[in-house]
């Protein structure tokens, strides 16, 4: 059985040594406490019962963490950064119910949940009510077509320590529109952006 929670500072080392680990999500220290101090809604844990809450001394099984200001978010956005469930405990809803307390933490902050999702977890997002909206291309600043604004149907871009994020937009989704607008851009990683309206009590 696992206990979901919202984090405290004492789970923070763990959460994102975690993250690390089990979702490829690295950012430093000093970030994740920093989105964790402005918004500590958006950090959930799933931890093995037995643990003292609060603690950061049980197993985490799973993680979710986000943020919901800053210049790269919407005003109306809480942005789901990382999520991921421990190896051996997919498959049984612990997935599910992090997203849904992380979008019960952005529910005191925005009316909406932005992820950039993989191909591979698209089905999972789906199936939690979101929607493509856009596709994020990275691109190596220095790589970046002169004329790459004729190339796609570019919504925003806007650049971060050498690397120019594109955000494209869509007629109608499909995950080759994803690969076509990489390939067209000449970027070397491209994301779906999924959206979920959040319901107001």
């Amino acid at each position: 059985m696992a206990t979901i929670r919202t984090a405290t500072v004492a789970d923070l080392d763990a959460m994102r040594t975690f993250e690390r680990e089990f979702v490829g999500h690295d950012v430093s220290r000093e970030t994740f406490r920093e989105r964790f101090e402005r918004v500590p809604e958006l950090f959930v844990l799933a931890e093995a019962d037995g643990g003292r809450a609060g603690s950061g001394d049980g197993t985490l099984l799973g993680a979710a963490s986000g943020y919901a200001n800053g210049p790269e978010v919407d005003d109306d956005a809480a942005v789901l950064a990382a999520i991921g469930v421990r190896n051996g405990h997919e498959g049984n809803g612990l997935g599910r119910e992090l997203l849904s307390a992380f979008e019960e933490g952005a529910r005191v902050h925005a009316d909406v949940v932005s992820v950039a999702s993989a191909d591979n977890v698209e089905g999972f997002y789906r199936a939690c009510g979101y929607e493509p909206s856009l596709i994020l291309v990275q691109v190596a600043g220095d790589e970046l077509p002169a004329d790459h604004a004729s190339r796609v149907d570019l919504v925003d871009e806007r650049s971060e320590d050498g690397t120019r994020f594109c955000y494209v937009g869509f007629d109608e989704y499909r995950p080759s529109v994803r690969v076509d607008a990489r390939d067209r851009l000449g970027g070397f990683a491209a994301n779906t952006i999924f959206r979920k309206r959040l319901d107001r009590d």
